[in-house]
């Protein structure tokens, strides 16, 4: 069974779960999938908003930039 964990480990752990999932929609995400309508000559363009976003939510975690899966 695994110790108990402080509050700082769990922060930490939760901030890489959520990051996991920014790494994965970064490197996934199609909008074709979703019902979202981005033009085929915006998506570069959204790519780079996206993933500009994801390194602004990064630094607020601690983290230089984010990752992508």
């Amino acid at each position: 069974m695994a110790s108990k964990l402080t509050r700082a480990e769990l922060k930490e752990q939760a901030r890489e779960v959520l990051l996991h999932g920014i790494a994965n929609q970064l490197g996934y995400y199609n909008p074709d999938d979703d019902a979202r309508e981005i033009p085929e000559g915006q998506r570069d363009e959204f790519q780079a908003v996206m993933k500009r976003e994801a390194d602004r939510v990064a630094r607020l975690f601690g983290y230089e930039k984010a990752w992508v899966n």
